[in-house]
């Protein structure tokens, strides 16, 4: 008897670059099931009756992106330990006690880093942002054992909540703020967790030299500018791709279970297509 489709899709403004109705379309092939996943962008004003509708459609879940990350978490009656401690949230599910949520942002970073042969213990790291993404970047760090971990974001204010709030999840790594201009001392591993090179033409303010890592989690064909750079200079350069792949692999997992061997294969899969793309 044939699988029931899986429905599901995306939560944010703006989504015209996501990749994610394309990754789960393969995933979809891979599967052999059925999966209909939609970008649904939304206002902030209209953000919970989209997320009613979508359970009255039969959605299984969805993930959410710029710029709803916490405003869903808000929403969540259970949540797993990476939310409450950013109190960020990009997967969520229609489970018996309301909403449920898991950021997979956080083990999409870390399963990067790893598979990339980074190790950030012990290492001085910089984050670009204050968002969700940044704070799910640097929790990932600091569960690795990071030495330190500096947010260089425009807005102060949330980058001295995102350092706060890590500090008390993890005492042993060295949280702080900066200005986006950039850290006064040095770093060896280097995360952008803004739109730059996405939605926005540029890169942080940094130039990468070789030893550094440089993990981004914008995307483009071609890759990002900062990528580009990271990749001139013999930096290890680790683009959103493999970040955004790996996420949403976890969320179908957590929406219809899904096997640790199906996604190993379907991740290697996905971005071997993806890589394959025509530059746009």
């Amino acid at each position: 008897m044939p699988l029931s489709p899986i429905k599901a899709g995306l939560l944010g403004l703006p989504l015209s670059r996501s990749l994610s109705p394309e990754i789960f379309r393969i995933f979809s092939g891979l599967s052999g099931r059925e999966i209909e996943y939609r970008a649904r962008e939304c206002g902030a004003e209209e953000l919970a009756a989209v997320i009613r509708s979508a359970k009255a459609e039969g959605w299984s879940g969805f993930n959410v992106t710029i710029p709803y990350k916490t405003a869903v978490f808000k929403m969540l009656g259970l949540a797993d330990p990476a939310s409450r401690d950013i109190k960020a949230v990009n997967a969520v599910r229609f489970g018996k006690k309301g909403l449920e949520g898991l950021n997979t942002d956080c083990a999409g970073i870390a399963s990067s880093l790893d598979e990339n042969g980074i190790n950030p213990a012990g290492k001085p790291a910089v984050v670009f942002g204050s968002g969700g993404s940044a704070r799910a970047a640097g929790w990932a760090l600091g569960r690795a054992g990071a030495a330190s971990v500096t947010f260089c974001a425009r807005n102060a204010g949330a980058a001295l909540e995102a350092a706060g709030t890590l500090s008390a999840a993890f005492p042993e790594t060295f949280f702080m703020t900066a200005p986006f201009a950039g850290p006064a001392g040095p770093a060896e591993i280097f995360i952008n967790a803004t739109p730059l090179g996405m939605y926005s033409p540029g890169m942080p303010p940094l130039r990468p030299k070789p030893g550094d890592c440089c993990l981004d989690l914008a995307y483009a064909a071609g890759g990002t500018e900062f990528i580009r750079a990271a990749a001139a200079a013999g930096a290890a350069a680790i683009d959103g791709l493999e970040v955004l792949v790996r996420q949403a692999s976890l969320s179908l997992k957590f929406w219809a279970g899904l096997p640790a061997g199906d996604i190993v294969e379907f991740n290697r899969e996905a971005l071997t297509l993806l890589r394959k793309r025509p530059r746009g």
